[in-house]
């Protein structure tokens, strides 16, 4: 900056407008990297050139003193606004850790910010502008002290900005060192332009514009075109290309934005194309109508026939929004979960495949050591029978075959409620809350024992696995035949709860109770065997407390391990 500066009219106005407007349009496609760190600040170092520029043109064109004094304001203001925005954009990306950068940073704003006042409304002081004349259309202007110093801080706030350049450069490696690099070298064509514009005279455009467009078409193919100035959009670009799972963007008019391979191949047959309304693909496969519609995100499943093959996805949606909360758009995930659905298919029919095995061999355990027993009894019984009729003794004979009567009654009984509560059991995926309930009537209207059932209102349909469901029912069922056998008792109570990440069942009667260590060790006693087996199979946890002559009290406590939420 010299003392004084002239600004007369400019001879090639179309050739300095259409170069302001080409920073303009810089600016303007620098804004679809305002995400970026640093995007920004690049925007507004090619609005102050256009600005810059302009004003020069309009300085030189205006008739009177006062609007040319007003565009020469701006001829000021734009190159100190420049080298502080550009030392923002160094800032940004270089990203200094230390404590005192932060406050020298806060004094540079401090500092810019009030040059900017001096220059704005300094005209009755005299601190920046001296001597104005005006001879014709060239306008002269003499700086003050001001000026100077304005002068003297924009050097200072270059070497600053090449100081952290220069400091990026030797504390980083690999690309952000080859980033550091190219910012180092960046302002050169400023400083070429700068020096040239004093050796050499082109009529046609100042050699200082010509590096300023220079820099400016360079930073901005070099760094955003070929991404190196961030890994990171690139790596987005790379994993979105290249993933497993299909992604669609949608705008907040509904259009189609991108879609990446993935989803086109998930969405092939229906009318997926990039600005196309989302609507046509959510009508062709209705389980799209409605997802993301709302200002959270959104998970379902949905299904798809496509060339006679069925497919199952998970249908992910995630609402777009700017920093202030301004929706954008929205994103949609499909994950292809066929193969997961074909293998939870395999597993569960594996599972109850095993549960059929294993109850197969529990039964005929119970078979041997229950009823299988009593065909040696019968045997036994028949030949005392035969015997006593052999000695003449019918007496006798009767007493036997009413005994072996009454046995085969129970046998009979057993055996009913075997086959009826195996055929409830059967049903147990309906939920075992219904299959409990029809047992409990066929018992209370075949031995007269009132039962009642009570379910808690969290106890949901589903929060139990159908295979644990059905060895809880078979546990209920042994423990109600228990009741029925041995307890006399009038009254038995089932209660089902749940919370606490678990299930509760309890079963109590108002029976004669037993001693529990004697029933134990007592030969044949197997039903609470068999009961704390399948207890164990399903990871809950039996406990019985019974004493003769007050009751049974029959408890089990199951955790829910299947992930699913627990509703209060």
């Amino acid at each position: 900056m010299s003392a004084v500066t002239t600004f007369a009219p400019v001879d090639n106005i179309i050739l300095y407008l259409g170069i302001a407007a080409v920073f303009e349009a810089l600016a303007v496609y620098l804004l679809q990297f305002r995400k970026t760190p640093g995007a920004m600040m690049l925007v507004y170092c090619q609005l102050c050139k256009g600005i810059w520029i302009a004003a020069k043109v309009f300085c030189g064109m205006s008739p009177d003193l006062p609007t040319k004094l007003f565009w020469a304001r701006f001829t000021e203001w734009m190159p100190l606004l420049l080298i502080y925005f550009w030392f923002e954009f160094i800032w940004e990306v270089s990203r200094p850790q230390e404590k005192f950068a932060a406050a020298v940073r806060y004094a540079i704003r401090g500092i810019t910010a009030g040059l900017v006042l001096v220059i704005g409304f300094d005209s009755p002081l005299g601190w920046y502008y001296g001597p104005i004349t005006l001879d014709g259309q060239l306008l002269t202007i003499a700086f003050g002290p001001a000026a100077w110093v304005t002068m003297v801080f924009c050097y200072a706030l270059n070497l600053i900005s090449l100081g952290l350049s220069v400091r990026w450069i030797y504390s980083t490696q690999g690309l952000r060192r080859q980033q550091a690099v190219v910012l180092a070298v960046t302002p050169l064509f400023n400083f070429i332009g700068h020096i040239l514009s004093y050796t050499l005279n082109l009529q046609a455009v100042s050699p200082q514009i010509v590096g300023q467009l220079l820099s400016a078409c360079y930073i901005t193919w070099v760094f955003y075109r070929w991404r190196v100035y961030s890994i990171l959009p690139l790596a987005q670009d790379a994993v979105t290309h290249d993933m497993i799972d299909g992604l669609v963007v949608v705008d907040e008019k509904g259009y189609i934005v991108d879609l990446n391979p993935a989803a086109q191949a998930i969405l092939t047959g229906l009318p997926a194309v990039v600005g196309e309304p989302f609507q046509k693909v959510a009508a062709a496969w209705p389980a799209l109508s409605g997802i993301g519609d709302g200002d959270r995100p959104e998970t379902r499943e949905a299904s798809r026939e496509y060339n006679t093959e069925h497919f199952f996805y998970q249908l992910r949606s995630l609402p777009l929004t700017t920093p202030q909360g301004n929706p954008l758009g929205k994103t949609i995930l499909l994950k292809d979960i066929t193969r997961q659905k074909q293998d939870e298919k395999k597993m569960l029919e594996a599972e109850k495949a095993l549960s059929i095995l294993t109850e197969r061999e529990r039964l005929g355990r119970e078979l041997h050591d229950g009823h299988g027993q009593l065909w040696s009894y019968f045997q036994v019984q028949v030949e005392a029978v035969r015997s006593q009729l052999e000695k003449n003794n019918p007496v006798q004979a009767g007493m036997l075959l009413d005994k072996l009567a009454n046995n085969m009654q129970g046998m009979h009984v057993d055996i009913r409620e075997s086959i009826t509560g195996l055929q409830l059991a059967g049903t147990a995926e309906q939920g075992i809350w219904q299959s409990l309930e029809e047992y409990l009537q066929w018992f209370k209207q075949n031995y007269e024992i009132a039962a009642t059932l009570t379910i808690s209102q969290e106890f949901i349909p589903g929060l139990l696995p159908p295979t644990t469901e059905v060895q809880l029912l078979r546990i209920i069922q042994e423990a109600l035949t228990n009741i029925r056998k041995h307890a006399n008792a009038r009254q038995v109570s089932i209660t089902i709860t749940a919370s606490g990440g678990r299930v509760d069942i309890e079963v109590v009667d108002d029976g004669s109770g037993f001693d529990m260590a004697a029933a134990m060790a007592k030969k044949g006693r197997f039903g609470l065997k068999i009961m704390q087996e399948r207890a164990d199979e399903i990871g809950a946890t039996l406990r019985i407390k019974t004493k003769p002559k007050v009751g049974t009290w029959l408890s089990l406590q199951i955790p829910v391990t299947d992930g699913k939420e627990m509703v209060v």
